[in-house]
C-alpha cells in the first residue's frame, strides 16, 4: 500500500496557486506577436487515510486541477487518416473537480484495493465533428461544456508462492459529456476512446534454474473514436508473453510474442478502420558487457 495508507490516520492538504502561461496569436497588417495569458489558479488537494486492524485501511481524497492548451491545439492542424482536426486560437483552461474513497488490505500473500472515483471536467478540449460528409471529415478543437467520469476500480498484488507473482485490475468508467449548451446533441455521448470496461492481468514465474516466463493479458470493452459516437471500435482480449534463460552470468537467450491470439484489434476508424499489430514473435540473444556482480 502507499505511504498514505500506511498511515494509521493523516490529512494531507496540499494548496497551490499556479500562473499558467496560454499563448495567444494576434494578427495585424503584416505584423504577428504572440504573448502570454497568464492566470491564478487555486488547486487544492487534501486526502484522508485511516488504518483499521491489522490488515485493512480506507483512505478518501479531493481535488481540483487545470490543463492548460496545448500548442497543437491552439496553432495547429492535425489529419489522421480521412479525419482533419483544425486548431483553436480561442481555448480556454481545462478545469478538473474529483474526489475518490477506497478500501484497501495488504497481507503477507500480497494486497488488494478497491475505490470509488467521480471526476468532473469543466471546458474540456475535444475534436468536435464539424461536417461528416466532407473529404477528409472536418473536426474542430472546442471547449464542451462538462464531462464526467465516475466508476470502481480494483488492483491486486498476489504473491502465492515464492517463484509465482500476479498483478492486475479491473476499471470501470462511465464517461460522458454531461452539459454542452453548444452542442446539445453531444450529451450524453460516450467520451472518445473511453472503455466503460478494463481489465488486465500479469503473471510472472522465476526459477533461477529455468529462467523467467511472463504471461500479460489485457481485455477491454467497445468504446467510440469519434465525439458523435457515429465509429465504434469494437471490445478485444490480446495476449502477449515473453519467456527468457540466463547461460551463466553474460548470455540470456530471450523469446516474445504479441497478440498471440491474432485477433483484429481496432485501433481507429477514421472512417477507415485501422487494426493493430497482429500476431509477432521474435527470439533474441543478450550479450553483457563489462563487470557483472551476478
Amino acid at each position: 500500500m502507499d505511504a498514505d495508507r500506511r498511515r494509521p490516520h493523516g490529512l494531507v492538504p496540499e494548496l497551490r496557486r499556479t500562473e499558467a502561461p496560454v499563448e495567444r496569436n494576434h494578427l495585424g497588417a503584416g505584423s504577428h506577436t504572440t504573448h502570454a495569458v497568464r492566470q491564478r489558479l487555486f488547486n487544492p488537494r487534501v486526502g484522508l487515510s485511516r488504518k483499521f486492524m491489522e490488515h485493512w485501511a480506507v483512505s478518501a481524497s479531493g481535488f481540483r486541477a487545470f490543463r492548460a492548451p496545448s500548442p497543437n491545439e491552439l496553432y495547429r492542424s492535425t489529419q489522421v487518416g480521412n479525419q482533419l482536426t483544425l486548431p483553436n486560437a480561442n481555448l480556454h483552461i481545462e478545469r478538473a473537480t474529483g474526489w475518490e474513497a477506497g478500501l484497501a488490505s495488504e497481507h503477507h500473500w500480497g494486497s488488494i484495493r478497491s475505490s470509488y472515483f467521480l471526476t468532473q471536467v469543466n471546458r474540456p478540449i475535444d475534436a468536435v465533428t464539424t461536417n461528416p460528409n466532407s473529404s477528409p471529415i472536418m473536426l474542430l478543437r472546442e471547449n464542451l461544456g462538462q464531462i464526467e467520469s465516475r466508476g470502481v476500480s480494483l488492483d491486486y498484488e498476489l504473491a502465492p508462492l515464492r517463484w509465482l507473482a500476479v498483478d492486475g485490475g479491473y476499471q470501470y468508467a462511465h464517461a460522458t459529456v454531461t452539459n454542452d449548451s453548444q452542442t446539445p446533441a453531444l450529451v450524453g455521448n460516450w467520451i472518445p476512446e473511453v472503455a466503460r470496461n478494463l481489465a488486465t492481468m500479469n503473471v510472472r514465474a522465476f526459477r533461477p534454474k529455468l529462467g523467467t516466463v511472463n504471461l500479460q493479458g489485457r481485455l477491454s470493452g467497445h468504446q467510440y473514436d469519434d465525439d458523435a459516437n457515429a465509429y465504434l471500435l469494437h471490445g478485444y482480449f490480446r495476449l502477449d508473453a515473453y519467456a527468457s534463460h540466463d547461460f551463466g552470468k553474460r548470455f540470456q537467450v530471450f523469446t516474445a510474442g504479441e497478440n498471440l491470439l491474432d485477433r483484429q484489434i481496432e485501433d481507429s476508424k477514421t472512417p477507415t478502420t485501422t487494426l493493430g499489430m497482429p500476431r509477432v514473435a521474435r527470439v533474441g540473444l543478450l550479450v553483457r558487457l563489462g563487470a557483472t556482480s551476478r
